[in-house]
């Protein structure tokens, strides 16, 4: 019964309200007031090919395994014509339910290789488009890539060197929209087990992490491929940002301007050196890593991000150009997009969202049709 918890509403009321209410009390206005420059983009007709990005995962928790499903989409869209889907791809698989992580996280690493690839097969496409839209963060997926795996040496060596494979494949005129450790599970298997055949370690101990490493690497070496090439036309949005670096508040960003400004606007833009992932260690201490590929480059490229409002009362993003901008290049990047934003939010990438989209109810049709709708999940009796 939740009877406690409306209880506790009329308990905790004044004081949740309380905090929202007081939320900009403490806030340094002032400089916030130097960073966000009020603005009035232009109105213009869209005059530009832009092309969109978004994918999404759904899954089903059985007893001893998530049966789960991974999607990715573009839509490209050019002046006044009729938008059209592009690169769409899937997966659909069984993971066991024996994990050391989140399968969330596994699943998520999945689907943003399947976007990844995507988004350079449609621009390996139609070269005639203008700016690429990716939900989220180039930069903050590289420097959260997972480097604390304790993998034997001569494994690391060896799937660092196999990774070749993929590198090779990105750069076919027609690249596989797949997630190439899936598709190389048996192989990289086999392998492991035969270069570590005369040591203490059991692969099947390791063999999750294996996999895990490669679809890292399978990561950085799309987005790598990406920055070398296509650099110039990558414009990352993303409306739940929770840095707090540029205001240093007790609140995010993003939120900070929400709540102090309605008007339309921009922060400065901020250049940014992509910094190396870092790793953290059992007792706290962090440790700088390099990337186990490409980490030269990698490390090289500059980014450049700001926090905008397209439209009075519209809501804060964050943009984020894997280059180097100065103030009235941004601008101009922002007025393109409010050429095809609806309420201060680029329309095709809502469009993107919503065709690649999983529901619940496709998920369950999907379990139907695998014939598991007799499968126990640990929960049935809960059910009945």
């Amino acid at each position: 019964m939740i009877e406690p918890l409306y209880e506790k509403v009329i308990e905790r009321k004044d004081e949740i309200r309380k905090y929202f209410d007081t939320i900009t009390d403490h806030i340094n206005k002032e400089k916030v007031r130097k960073e966000y420059q009020p603005h009035k983009f232009k109105d213009k007709k869209q005059d530009k090919c832009y092309a969109a990005i978004d994918g999404s995962f759904n899954k089903k928790r059985f007893m001893a395994g998530y049966v789960y499903a991974l999607s990715s989409q573009t839509i490209v869209s050019r002046p006044q014509e009729n938008i059209i889907k592009e690169s769409a791809t899937g997966d659909l698989n069984v993971i066991s339910t024996i994990q050391q992580i989140p399968v969330d996280q596994v699943l998520s690493t999945r689907m943003n290789i399947l976007e990844l690839k995507s988004t350079i097969d449609t621009l390996k496409k139609h070269e005639d488009i203008d700016y690429m839209l990716m939900d989220g963060s180039l930069r903050g997926t590289l420097l959260n890539f997972q480097t604390n795996f304790e993998l034997p040496e001569k494994i690391v060596k060896y799937l660092v060197g196999k990774s070749t494979v993929i590198e090779k494949e990105l750069s076919e005129d027609k690249i596989k929209l797949d997630v190439t450790t899936e598709r190389l599970r048996n192989e990289l298997l086999v392998e492991s087990e035969e270069i570590l055949k005369d040591t203490e370690y059991d692969v099947s101990e390791i063999i999750n992490d294996i996999y895990r490493y490669f679809e890292g690497l399978e990561q950085i070496l799309c987005i790598h491929y990406i920055l070398s090439r296509y650099k110039e036309k990558i414009i990352c949005v993303s409306k739940t940002s929770s840095t707090k670096s540029l205001f240093k508040e007790s609140i995010p960003d993003a939120a900070v301007i929400e709540y102090l400004y309605d008007e339309a606007g921009y922060t400065k833009p901020t250049p940014q050196n992509l910094n190396k992932p870092v790793r953290h260690t059992t007792d706290n201490k962090i440790i700088v890593v390099n990337f186990p590929v490409k980490s030269s480059s990698l490390t090289d490229n500059t980014f450049t991000t700001l926090f905008t409002k397209l439209e009075n009362r519209s809501n804060v993003l964050k943009i984020e150009v894997p280059s180097s901008k100065n103030e009235e290049e941004m601008i101009e990047i922002l007025e393109d997009l409010k050429s095809i934003s609806l309420n201060g939010y680029p329309y095709i990438l809502i469009k993107a969202h919503e065709e690649v989209k999983i529901r619940s109810k496709e998920m369950d049709r999907m379990i139907l049709n695998l014939e598991l709708i007799n499968e126990k999940t640990g929960r049935d009796m809960l059910n009945k």
